[in-house]
């Protein structure tokens, strides 16, 4: 298998498993590469850093899951690997520009529909 299939593979692998533990040394298991070697061949054939392509997609994920349930948003958070919920709000503004609680007071409106269409 070439590089591009096992990084392709490994891109299917982790979007359907954002809620379990995804770690460097998790992720260069499953990929049969050190985490060093992994790390830069991910960014080679992404442009992302692994963990930052990690965060991104359990931070979508999380979007989803605001908009189409009434979970509490710690439950959310924890349930995707954020260590807190106020680690997880940093890093949900820091990626869509508003609090997980407002994005959810949000949702509905053209704005932000159009702003999730606009992500995918």
């Amino acid at each position: 298998m070439n590089t591009g299939a096992i990084i392709h593979d490994l891109l299917d692998w982790i979007d359907n498993n954002l809620e379990n533990r995804l770690d460097i040394n998790t992720v260069s298991r499953r990929a049969g590469y050190s985490k060093w070697h992994l790390q830069r061949i991910f960014k080679e054939h992404t442009g992302y850093p692994l963990a930052e392509y990690i965060r991104a997609q359990k931070l979508q994920k999380s979007v989803e899951r605001l908009t189409h349930s009434d979970e509490p948003i710690l439950t959310v958070a924890i349930a995707l690997g954020f260590d807190s919920q106020q680690s997880f709000n940093r890093s949900f503004k820091r990626q869509f520009g508003q609090a997980p609680g407002a994005w959810r007071r949000s949702v509905g409106s053209p704005e932000t529909q159009q702003c999730c269409a606009a992500r995918k």
